[in-house]
This record gives C-alpha cells, structure tokens and sequence, in this order.
C-alpha cells in the first residue's frame, strides 16, 4: 500500500502556499506496472493500493483508521509511508506486522527504531540521532554558532531530550559553544503550544539569542516563525530537510534570511541547478519510467514523492531477491545485506548497517541567499559517520 498525503485543503485552509507535484497516483500506477513486468518482488506480482490522507483531517484517529484501513481491509505486506506525524501511527502498523518504509520527515531515533523492530525503517532518510549529530557539526564547522547567540526550542518527548543531550550538546561542549536559552514545547493541545511558543521568544530576547535551532519537531521551525512574526523577533534560523525549508521560503522569505543547515532530500530542499537531475542511473531510471508512462516532469520537485516511491518499490525488488522469507524480518536481512550496493534516486547516498534501521547516508551543508531566495548547497555529499 502506499500512503499519498494531500496538503490541498489544509494550505487553503491557513493561507499558505505549498510546492505542486505531479499526478501521485499515475506515478505510483508506472512504478507498479514497470516493476511487475520485471518480475514483481520475490518473483510475486505487486497489488498496490493507493490511500490518499488528506493532511486537514490529520490526528490519532485519522491515522489509526488509515493504518486499520490498510493493515486489515487491504491486509498490506508493506506500507509505503508519507504524511504520517502521529505518535500512534507505527505502532499501529507494528503491532499488525506489517513492514513500514517510512517516507516521512518525521523524527524517530535509533530507541524508536529498535521498539519497533523488525517492522520500522526509514531506509532513504536518516535516524534522528544521525540528523541531529550531523546538523550541530556542520553549524559548528560553518562557525554559524560562535558567530551569534543560540538559542533552542523542543519538543517536549524522550526523543527530543535524548537528541538534545545525546547529539546536540556534545558536539556543541567540544566547540566551546554554549545554548544561552533552552525551552521545551508541549504540543498536545494548541493554546499550551501558542503560549510554548510565546514564552520561548520572551526567554530568547532576554537571552539576546539571534540564533535559533529546534529539536524534535517536523514542524515547529515554521510553527515558531509563524509566531515570531508576531512579537518582531527576527533571528537567524537552523534548518534541515525537516524543517520544510521551502514550504517556509514560500511562507515566510524574509524571515529566512540567514538560515543555514544540512539537506537529506533535494528534491525537497533545493533547485535543479544545485544538485544535477538526474543525478544518478537510478534517479535517471526511474524518470525514464515516468516519462514512458506520459507522465508531465518538470523538475525534480514535480516527483519527489515519486522519486521516493521508485526507491521503495526498487529496493522491495532487491531485497526481495535476497531474502530468505517473505516477512519483514526476511527483508530486513535482505536490506543489510545490500550494505551500500543500492543506489537511491531520492536522496544523496544509502547505507544499510546491521542493525540500524534507516539508511540515509549523506547530507549536503545548505543555506539560504536572498538573490534567488532559495536555498543553495555547498561542497559534497558528507557521510553522517564521517
């Protein structure tokens, strides 16, 4: 099954703008009936159903029906999986034994990975402990720290204060760089996270902070900007693919001035010109797979979920090859025994390591310039483990 997420009605809803895409579906129905006629995965044809989430509805109970929906009417194998912010959402899928391929930018460590084992992965994008590690030491190499005043805002969860104290501070100690306002943010219930929010630009104007990192939350840079607009606090802010830095330059330009970070998903994060499209045989592989379909590619934007999609379908493929039973535990032997032979169309690098459950491999440093409003990548690919 894969998981389409529509952010349609939502967009309309508060006012803002959001990146088009093409046809999802029709994509998906290319993926499909070009993997079957190689063979399907583990010589069995694939049956895929399309479950398109509209993102307005978003809560615990939307999603746990869309995963009984699929665990129990469709009785999936595997989800692909995008748009999924729910706490309850995995293990309900977990708890079904159905194997999850996690397509959402959405924070899990290696803790949460393991509680969920063998059905969790998040094979194309990294575990939060990678992501957050990787960003304090590119902000640090960068000198974007020492040359302001930090400030943080978390989300209040076991995985915020793991990645905080774990990931983020060490690498911050070692530098002789020190958080001068650390605030925690409830978000359970919408006035709580309001005043969260509000109490936290109080704190960081009395901090003299002028640089701001969030911790824990897929969405809480843009939540926060939103408010900061508000009481005229204008900082510099640290991004990653998490943090939606598009959906924030469509939103909010001005206030991205400054911003810096490291990109996992560039065809989330920056333009065709800073990263070549097609980068790679795969990605090359599966446009060709569209544009036979007739399906309208513009840009890499326009099948960033696609892109992702023909990744899950293709590594199902490869693993399904090598594995020694049709389960997920099976596919996961499989996937570690790929190691770094996979190459992905959607992001800069996988590795699978025994052991882990996600597989993003690289990241490219990016900031933000005004001259095309737009955020530009430096350098390489850089490994998480260095």
């Amino acid at each position: 099954s894969f998981i389409i997420t529509d952010t349609t009605a939502v967009a309309a809803a508060f006012g803002w703008e959001v990146p088009t895409e093409g046809n999802r579906e029709a994509q998906v129905a290319a993926l499909v009936e070009d993997i079957n006629a190689r063979g399907g995965v583990a010589g069995r044809t694939i049956d895929a159903k399309v479950h398109v989430f509209n993102a307005i509805t978003d809560g615990p109970v939307a999603e746990e029906a869309l995963c009984n929906a699929i665990t129990q009417d469709d009785q999936a194998f595997a989800v692909v999986m995008t748009g999924q912010f729910q706490e309850n959402a995995r293990p309900c899928y977990a708890n079904a034994k159905t194997l999850m391929l996690d397509a959402t930018l959405y924070p899990v460590d290696d803790v949460g990975f393991d509680e969920l084992a063998p059905y969790l992965w998040s094979p194309f994008l990294p575990s939060y402990d990678n992501l957050t590690a990787g960003m304090a030491s590119s902000l640090t190499d960068s000198g974007w720290f020492s040359s302001g005043t930090v400030g943080v805002i978390s989300i209040d969860s076991d995985l915020s204060r793991r990645a905080y104290e774990q990931n983020f501070v060490p690498v911050l100690d070692a530098a002789g760089v020190k958080v001068a306002s650390f605030n925690t943010i409830d978000p359970t219930d919408g006035t709580v996270f309001e005043n969260g929010l509000l109490q936290a630009i109080v704190n960081f104007k009395e901090a003299s902070v002028d640089r701001v990192v969030a911790i824990g939350g897929s969405r809480l840079i843009s939540w926060f900007i939103n408010t900061a607009i508000t009481q005229n606090f204008e900082p510099q802010y640290a991004v990653s693919s998490y943090d939606s830095p598009d959906f924030n330059i469509f939103n909010y330009g001005p206030q991205m001035a400054g911003a810096t970070g490291i990109s996992v998903l560039p065809g989330a994060d920056v333009a065709d010109d800073q990263w070549p499209f097609p980068a790679n045989d795969a990605e090359a592989a599966c446009v060709d797979v569209f544009s036979d379909a007739g399906l309208a590619i513009d840009d890499r934007a326009t099948v960033r979920t696609g892109l992702m999609f023909c990744d899950a379908l293709q590594l199902l493929a490869a693993a399904g090859d090598g594995a020694a039973e049709i389960s997920a535990a099976g596919f996961g032997e499989a996937m570690w025994a790929l190691d770094t032979s996979f190459e992905a169309a959607s992001v800069y690098s996988v590795q699978f390591e025994r052991g882990q459950y996600a597989g993003g491999g690289a990241f490219m440093p990016f900031a933000f310039e005004a001259e095309c409003e737009c955020m530009v990548v430096s350098g390489s690919p850089i490994d998480f483990d260095g």
